[in-house]
């Protein structure tokens, strides 16, 4: 691995919130989180708020997460750079979902995907639109279960266990995990599908399937050509879990405490390396096998990216916002990303790349001994570059030079004749003997750096292809004098025939002319008519002989022109090359200046636009403010309960104690009028008193949230009631009572949670003993601590022997009662008997004659008994509303009452029963 100049970046952060499931939903859980619009910005409740690099409101699709957090780490990956994507959230926020872990090859269209199968699509896109690159792909897919690293593209039982080791080159290893080469998508997604069916899942009270192990799937790509070996985790963290609400237990129970320490290293990590304050401390990263396996990714050599993955229910809000404050904190955590190089095949490709070289010189120069020597030197350079750092200055040296030499050589190979060929190639090979010593005389500073590896690949690769053009320019120029040594004699033999023509040619228009003469004369003398006749055809046979030698002349004449037109038209190629030459050179000087210039006019304009939108989102903000306030101010009468108000004003009441006791804290330190017991006392206390009322506040604040899932669940059956009879206007009404009912329930939760939050502030419980300084104020507080809990502990076994002596009073209460009741019951028959009796003397003395026989009525105490048990309530709440029979009844609960007694607020007071048992007594005499 190389060790280029890394440039510090931080953790990008990406929020992403999932809409209300229909559980919330039914619940009646309402959205405590605000998006900004336009600015990476949430607020929790009314006024805390979140800044991240990236934020997902609940309507974001999965492409829209993708194209903007992911695929730009995409591009740094085909550059050698490492990537991870990790997700982070409460168990159920959506982690899985959103990173495509239940992925199947049926889903390929739908735009549900995750992350992960969109990665696999677009690296081989850029796959596809390298062409010639030589890319190769292997996958991996581990999973931790309670701590446990299982292969799961391999998940036999037999196989040797897992182990981690850690290289100082290459960084963290996997030791025994299967890679699998994979050469196309299908390839991938079946790799994916196979890891993500052999995954650990589980039901619990919060997700129906919940993951139960951390999962991590890795893409390395090697890229042979520029010996770059780069990879991508994409990682599935297991949610964080409350027992109070998964209601987990056996396996699922130690699971989530397995999660729970591993996520719980996770954050210690984080805030090693996030924290100003604990800079440069020690970093546990082997406090778990996540952090481990994560080592580069956190602080180290990745480009990373979190999503954090939460839940808008209100009911969720401390999960929430414990997960904002980690996310929080992960953004201040600097890596340091190289481009990753594999220093065995980049040394193999130098030697390689040397030896075309040295077999192009040793063709051109034709001398072994030269070669020799060059070989000599290209192994010392070889030897040397391992041990040699590349500075600055001499760098710039070599690209000048090198630019210059190839300059040189164009030009030599443009207006190479054939005459010079052999000076211009000494030339040649001088200018590389100059570019290999300048190479070699770099100072020795100590380490192979990456930026020399890569400027020596790419100078190579120049002078690779320089050499080619040079081979090529060469045979072209050699095939030239070859052409030109064959039509040497060819044109002088060319010449001699033209003469030998032209010779011919005025001997036969001598002749000519001679029998042109002759037959002239002939035609006087009548007796050489014969002769004539023969000179007439000689003449026309001389005549044809002439116009043949002169066509041969001609061809001759254009054979010679069209060579002189070739060497004109070549010439003038040379000239248009060299003026193209100084266009381009000309045109790429004015790119440039547009490009600077635009760059300057699109920085301007930038500002400009980030200075308006910082204005608008002010704006935007103060009219959200003014409409919360007034939102606010008109529900303030709707919110407030008898139990949520005491419980509200109390936790306010310790804020404002603690703010005075601060500000008495630093009179007394300026003053040095209160002395530190004093001080120490009072500050103590109103710090235990703001815990305590802020617990209280979290009590009511689970009650109210109870209290309003049993609301939304009689609101829900009440609307199933009214669908079939939509015209029951009592049915309606009561709906409408039980929802403006829920609606000031949620009023109050809100507010409550507001100030609980204001309370329980995360840098205010880390920084709650620095108002202890000196050991004087330590001890004190150990005192005052101690004496408040001897006292507590006094109350409460004051309490505990008062609430025995008062269950000892309640059990002879009801052993009397029971007495009383078989007296009454007794009493009861009695009189029943009695009554019979009467009646029957009543009849014989009326009409002995007349006697019609009587049937007594049975006793009504199976009558009593059910209007008894009709009169009994069974609430699950509090027993403080019209819902529960006793409070309709405007009685008080009794221990028959099938209610909750520990939640109940209408129990009867010790005593009670006795009085209301007389009561019965003096009816049942009556």
């Amino acid at each position: 691995m190389t060790n280029n100049e890394a440039k510090v970046i931080p953790v990008r952060v990406a929020l992403r919130c999932r809409p209300l499931v229909p559980k919330e939903l039914n619940e009646g859980c309402e959205c405590c989180l605000t998006f900004s619009p336009g600015e990476p910005q949430v607020i929790v409740g009314t006024e805390k708020a979140f800044t991240y690099d990236y934020v997902f409101d609940p309507m974001a699709e999965q492409e829209e997460v993708f194209t903007v957090a992911v695929s730009p780490l995409l591009s740094g990956l085909f550059k050698g750079y490492h990537a991870t994507v990790l997700a982070y959230g409460q168990t159920g926020s959506g982690k899985t979902f959103s990173m495509g872990g239940t992925y199947t090859s049926a889903q390929e269209d739908q735009p549900c995907v995750g992350v992960i199968p969109r990665v696999i699509q677009r690296i081989f896109q850029e796959k596809d639109k390298g062409g010639s690159c030589d890319f190769t792909l292997t996958v991996s897919y581990l999973e931790i279960y309670n701590e446990d690293i299982l292969d799961l593209l391999c998940p036999s039982k037999d196989k040797p266990a897992i182990s981690i080791r850690e290289d100082p080159k290459e960084g963290i290893k996997i030791v025994g995990l299967t890679e699998r080469v994979v050469r196309s998508a299908q390839e991938m997604v079946a790799c994916l599908e196979l890891g993500n069916s052999s995954r650990t899942v589980g039901s619990t009270a919060m997700n129906a399937e919940s993951s139960r192990s951390h999962a991590i799937f890795t893409i390395t790509l090697e890229q042979r050509s520029d010996s770059m070996v780069s990879k991508l985790h994409l990682v599935d963290l297991a949610g964080s879990e409350r027992q109070k609400k998964t209601k987990a237990e056996g396996d699922r129970l130690k699971e989530g405490i397995s999660i729970n320490r591993g996520l719980l290293a996770l954050g210690n990590v984080i805030s090693a390396l996030g924290e100003e304050s604990k800079k440069g401390t020690h970093v546990p990263y082997r406090d778990s096998k996540v952090t481990r396996l994560l080592q580069d990714s956190l602080g180290r050599n990745s480009h990373t990216l979190m999503i954090a993955c939460v839940s808008p229910a209100d009911s969720n809000i401390e999960e929430t916002i414990n997960t904002l404050r980690y996310a929080d904190r992960a953004r201040k955590i600097k890596n340091k990303p190289i481009v990753n190089m594999d220093p065995r095949t980049a040394e193999t490709q130098r030697l390689k790349q040397c030896k075309v070289d040295l077999k192009k010189v040793f063709l051109v120069s034709g001398s072994s001994r030269r070669c020799k020597v060059d070989l000599k030197k290209v192994f010392m350079a070889s030897g040397s570059s391992r041990r040699c750092t590349v500075d600055p200055e001499k760098v710039f040296m070599v690209s000048s030079c090198s630019s210059r030499c190839k300059l040189d050589l164009q030009n030599v190979l443009v207006t190479l004749e054939d005459q010079e060929l052999k000076g211009k190639v000494e030339l040649m090979k001088s200018l590389q003997d100059v570019i290999l010593e300048l190479q070699v005389s770099v100072d020795v500073t100590g380490g192979f750096t990456a930026h020399h590896a890569l400027r020596q690949a790419q100078m190579s690769k120049e002078l690779m292809e320089l050499n080619k053009v040079l081979a090529l320019k060469e045979a072209f120029v050699k095939k030239m004098c070859q052409n030109d040594s064959q039509l040497e004699p060819m044109q002088s033999e060319h010449q001699h025939n033209m003469h030998s023509l032209q010779a011919s040619v005025d001997s036969l228009l001598k002749e000519k002319e001679d029998l042109v003469l002759a037959l002239q004369s002939a035609k006087k003398d009548t007796q050489h008519a014969k002769l004539s006749e023969q000179r007439r055809k000689r003449l026309q046979e001389l005549e044809g002989q002439l116009v043949e030698m002169k066509k041969k002349m001609t061809e001759q004449s254009k054979l010679l022109k069209l060579k002189e037109s070739s060497v004109r038209g070549v010439s003038k190629l040379m000239s248009e090359i060299q003026s193209m030459k100084s266009q381009r050179v000309q045109l790429m000087r004015q790119l440039k200046e547009d490009t600077e210039k635009f760059r300057v006019w699109k920085s301007q304009k930038d500002k400009e636009v980030l200075q308006l939108k910082e204005k608008d989102r002010k704006r935007q903000y103060e009219i959200m403010k003014l409409e919360r306030d007034f939102q606010k101010q008109a529900n303030v009468l709707r919110r407030k309960t008898e139990e949520a108000a005491a419980a509200n004003k109390r936790l306010k009441d310790a804020l404002q104690k603690r703010s005075e006791v601060s500000d008495k804290r630093r009179d007394g330190h300026g003053r040095g009028m209160e002395t530190a017991a004093s001080r120490v006392k009072s500050w103590l206390l109103n710090e235990v008193e703001l815990l305590v009322s802020t617990e209280e506040a979290r009590r009511h604040l689970k009650d109210l949230l109870e209290d309003r899932k049993i609301l939304a669940h009689d609101i829900s059956q009440l609307k199933g009631q009214l669908q079939p009879a939509p015209r029951s206007t009592p049915i309606s009404k009561q709906v409408e009572n039980l929802e403006t009912e829920m609606g000031l329930r949620s009023a109050q939760i809100a507010d409550l949670q507001q100030k609980v939050l204001a309370a329980d502030n995360d840098s205010r419980a880390k920084h709650r003993w620095d108002n202890i300084n000196t050991v004087v104020e330590a001890k004190c507080s150990l005192k005052i601590l101690m004496a408040e809990l001897v006292a507590a502990k006094s109350a409460a076994a004051r309490l505990e022997s008062s609430l025995k002596q008062e269950q000892g009073n309640l059990q002879d209460l009801s052993r009397t009662l029971a007495e009383e009741r078989g007296v009454m019951s007794t009493m009861d028959v009695e009189h029943q008997q009695q009554r019979v009796e009467l009646e029957q003397n009543h009849q014989e003395k009326v009409g002995p004659a007349q006697h019609h026989p009587h049937t007594p009525p049975k006793p009504a105490v199976r009558g009593l008994e059910r209007a008894l048990d009709q009169a009994l309530c069974a609430c699950k709440g509090r027993c403080n509303n019209k819902q529960c029979r006793c409070c309709k009844g405007k009685t008080t609960c009794g221990e028959n009452c099938q209610c909750n007694h520990a939640r109940c607020r209408n129990l009867e007071p010790p005593g009670a029963e006795v009085r209301s048992m007389a009561v019965c007594l003096l009816l049942s005499v009556c």
